[in-house]
């Protein structure tokens, strides 16, 4: 069967696929084995700002401006005056998005990539452009091979329960979850509610279900899945690589919606380049790759964090969390991470009034 030809095929139409299809403009095809925001994953999560640049602010269920981490000795209270997050419904986000681009979208299974044609159940696709957003599962760029030795893939459980609230709440905390964390975040009248394994550990219902009984909380249904923690490979051969399936959730925060974002919308102008004739495919990649890796030192530094609360023993988190205070590292760190996928937009007051913070003993 002869291979029907697009401008750009995108693998994935999550956040990433579809941020990437919003900035293209041609006969895209966008594939996915799921209808488009029909196969929740994430704790949808994530700055107001987005939502709101995006033009899916009707999606947003709640709007949270404070943090509050727990650790076995120490509660921080993160109060974020002027960039709130937000919790949203995936399915109004995900279609909010897909209404905005000219892409077609095909429900089916994505194979395999050979000789630059896009195998799936549904026929055979090739474009100059292919973008592989497949997730942890990288359909076009290698399977899932995150999980080497040098990106490891951590691995997260939720569901919903009946519990209401206005903060973020987080919990780093060994008698919860050796190596991990767990989360809690109020969508109006009801939470969504998680554990995630540092360590890739899959096996998470049953600590999952003592973290919600300890709050008194039934549990719903139970989605899950695996997100990397570290950078791979932008480009693989001549197709990019974005959101999941390049590495690009950030590490320690386990925030994926941002980056995804973030990248797939630098990656969608650099790919209309190759579709208007401006760039040519390998100065595409090139840029692309530049761009990315550019953000290398930053992950890494996320990534050894994350490694010292994975392995740091439950009587130092508190500590770490203390430490993580002092004003001439906080400065650094928190305006930083707030900054990130937002370069040059943010207000230069950030260090001193954007937020304020304190801390308390755990319990208290």
């Amino acid at each position: 069967m002869r291979a029907r030809t697009y401008d750009a095929i995108i693998a994935g139409a999550s956040f990433a696929g579809l941020a990437v299809a919003r900035e293209l403009h041609g006969r895209v095809l966008l594939l996915d084995r799921y209808p488009v925001g029909e196969h929740q994953t994430s704790a949808c999560g994530t700055p107001l700002w987005i939502a709101e640049q995006l033009g899916v602010k009707e999606s947003v269920l709640q709007v949270h401006r404070r943090a509050v981490v727990h650790t076995p000795t120490r509660t921080v209270i993160y109060d974020a005056l002027e960039l709130p997050y937000c919790t949203f419904d995936y399915r109004r986000f995900c279609h909010g998005l897909l209404v905005q681009s000219d892409a077609e979208f095909r429900r089916t299974t994505v194979r395999s990539l050979r000789d630059g044609v896009v195998e799936t159940d549904a026929g055979r696709f090739e474009a100059p452009v292919i973008v592989d957003a497949s997730g942890w599962h990288r359909a076009l760029v290698g399977g899932p091979a995150l999980a080497t030795r040098r990106v490891r893939l951590s691995f997260g459980l939720e569901t919903e329960a009946g519990y209401t609230g206005d903060d973020l709440y987080f919990w780093v905390d060994p008698t919860i979850l050796e190596e991990g964390a767990a989360w809690l975040f109020p969508i109006g009248g009801r939470s969504r509610v998680g554990v995630g394994s540092y360590a890739g550990a899959s096996k998470l219902r049953g600590p999952l279900e003592r973290f919600l009984g300890g709050l008194d909380l039934v549990p719903g249904s139970f989605h899950g899945t695996y997100f990397p923690a570290g950078l791979a490979a932008p480009t693989v051969g001549r197709v990019f690589a974005v959101g999941d399936a390049g590495g690009h959730c950030l590490p320690l925060t386990g925030e994926g919606i941002r980056p995804a974002v973030y990248f797939g919308r630098m990656l969608g102008g650099i790919a209309q380049g190759v579709i208007d004739g401006r760039l040519s495919l390998e100065s595409a990649l090139a840029t692309y790759r530049r761009r990315v890796l550019a953000h290398r030192s930053a992950y890494r530094l996320l990534r050894a964090i994350q490694w010292v609360v994975q392995k740091a023993p439950g009587a130092w988190l508190g500590s770490l969390a203390e430490l993580s205070l002092r004003p001439w590292l906080f400065r650094r760190w928190w305006p930083a991470y707030l900054r990130f996928g937002r370069a040059g937009m943010l207000d230069e007051r950030m260090g001193a009034a954007v937020f304020t913070i304190r801390s308390q003993p755990t319990g208290q």
